[in-house]
């Protein structure tokens, strides 16, 4: 979609005094910015896939489900303020997007979005909630695209995202527990995993939640071994989060 000015405008008086009231500059929607936001809309949607053995949240199919499309980028590089709530709702729901609004990732009220879509996912006693969503934010992923693409996110891969680092909190929090032989914080740890596991944060977004709810019943039994893929999952990708919010 492209952005013409007529010549007509310079011959018709009330025309003149409609483009000179127009906030928005012609001329602004004629930018390589805008230009590449409409050619790119709704023709990119990213996810991550990695190998099953190192799980990489490869199942959080919602979660990963990053749009690099300019989706209403165009009216925003055009001069309005710029705001989380693109208006963009898909259709059809897929393997990789329900059909939620999608997010812009780099606009000043998406932060404060965050915090609230996650408030209900616990993590372990004493654990800095912050440090996780802070993390989250700051991925590389949440940033424009190397043309200055903004990226976007559906809800549920926001809580999907934030949720499986609660996961990975929550294991560590019991093995901690379990190696200093503190069995009511080893109780507390696996009803903390259980509750995550089975979440709807969890479940809409992660088709492991089973085996996590398991490895949490089995942590209830004061049983530390984990199925060999569970454990991987944790040595990969809990590397860092597992302990990124506890107490100093």
């Amino acid at each position: 979609m492209r952005h013409t000015r007529s010549s007509r405008f310079g011959a018709d008086p009330v025309m003149q005094l409609l483009v000179g009231a127009n906030p928005v500059s012609p001329t602004s929607l004629e930018s390589v910015e805008v230009t590449a936001a409409f050619d790119q809309l709704g023709e990119r949607i990213v996810s991550s896939r990695r190998d099953v053995a190192r799980h990489s949240r490869s199942r959080l199919a919602v979660s990963l489900s990053f749009a690099a499309v300019a989706l209403v980028a165009a009216a925003l590089a055009a001069g309005a303020m710029i705001t989380t709530h693109t208006g963009f709702f898909p259709k059809s729901a897929g393997t990789e997007n329900d059909t939620s609004e999608f997010l812009r990732t780099d606009a000043p009220d998406f932060a404060p979005l965050v915090r609230t879509l996650v408030q209900d996912i616990a993590f372990p006693p004493g654990y800095n909630r912050a440090a996780y969503i802070e993390h989250y934010l700051n991925e590389p992923v949440m940033k424009p695209d190397a043309q200055g693409v903004p990226n976007s996110v559906q809800a549920a891969g926001v809580r999907g995202t934030v949720g499986f680092f609660s996961l990975c909190a929550w294991r560590g929090y019991w093995l901690n527990a379990h190696a200093t032989g503190d069995t009511a914080a080893e109780t507390v740890g696996a009803a903390g995993l259980q509750q995550v596991a089975s979440s709807d944060a969890v479940t809409k977004s992660d088709d492991w939640w089973p085996k996590y709810v398991a490895l949490a019943q089995s942590e209830a039994s004061g049983d530390a071994t984990a199925p060999p893929e569970l454990q991987r999952w944790y040595d990969v990708n809990c590397a860092g989060l597992a302990s990124l919010g506890a107490p100093r």
